[in-house]
């Protein structure tokens, strides 16, 4: 699974990639010196506190993050009905949603903040899974359209930064900064050992996003990404430097978590994710 293999990449394409691990490091750095000076010393962040109440709530038990890939309709989800379900993003348009009825929903996508995709997303939320606790982006917590979710019993908030490309270091605290990779299914992870599991299965992450979209297929469960729509090659090529930092990141995560003797299973047989031990989908109900 870690085997390195070159295939003719000189010494030029090595440099560029150590060059943008260490400007990830500093970008840490930075995030983390500020978190630091937000919340000591502006008393910013405190309430994150209000996250203390969740922490080893679920101490030993089996979760399941639930992707938005289009392999997802190649898997029944109601088999994971009364389990301990995170969802993300959009997945609460699943048809099977409001019965799988997920325990954790996350946003972290500025999409939510920025308005491309409305606010009403969390009402709707809310609505068909009566007991969901969502977790959303530390930094919308003072923004006037969030206004109504600030104290909200069901709304919890999370800060993040990237984690390192470089060491093993991993924050896992979520009354703090925690480490979190390009997308909210690491932000998952993270929530998801905090609450106690040591055994973490995701589903419906298949990784080739942006390959997909370039080629003119379904990258999501429900079709071709609409928010892509205007793209043309040079946005995909920044997209690309973006997966490529994501990629990296799964391993730095994998690795960081053997260490620490966290078990995560790749449920989806279709996709690159491959930086995570595959695990047949029936086996992982067991």
């Amino acid at each position: 699974m870690n085997k390195k293999v070159n295939n003719g990449r000189s010494r030029r394409s090595t440099l560029i990639i150590f060059i943008d691990n260490i400007i990830n490091e500093l970008l840490i750095t930075y995030r983390k010196l500020l978190f630091v000076f937000q919340y000591y010393l502006l008393r910013n962040y405190k309430f994150l506190k209000k996250n203390k109440a969740l922490e080893k709530k679920f101490e030993g038990q089996k979760f399941f993050i639930i992707g938005l890939g289009p392999s997802l309709k190649n898997y029944d989800l109601l088999k994971l009905k009364d389990k301990n379900v995170i969802m993300v993003n959009r997945s609460f348009r699943l048809d099977n949603y409001s019965e799988l009825s997920p325990k954790f929903h996350l946003f972290i996508d500025p999409k939510l903040e920025m308005g491309i995709w409305p606010i009403d997303y969390l009402d709707e939320i809310l609505e068909k899974s009566k007991n969901v606790k969502i977790f959303l982006n530390a930094d919308w917590f003072d923004s006037e359209k969030f206004l109504k979710f600030r104290n909200h019993e069901q709304i919890y908030w999370i800060k993040i930064h990237p984690v390192s490309l470089l060491n093993s270091k991993y924050s896992s605290d979520i009354t703090q900064s925690i480490s979190s990779g390009s997308t909210v299914i690491e932000c998952a992870i993270t929530l998801s050992i905090y609450l106690g599991s040591n055994n973490i299965n995701i589903l419906g992450v298949e990784g080739n996003g942006i390959s997909k979209l370039m080629c003119n297929q379904d990258s999501h469960w429900d079709g071709s990404d609409p928010d892509y729509k205007d793209h043309n090659s040079l946005l995909y090529a920044n997209d690309m430097i973006n997966a490529s930092r994501g990629i990296r990141q799964w391993y730095a995560i994998s690795k960081a978590l053997t260490k620490k003797k966290i078990k995560i299973y790749n449920l989806t047989k279709e996709g690159i994710l491959d930086a995570y031990e595959y695990k047949n989908f029936e086996d992982s109900l067991n």
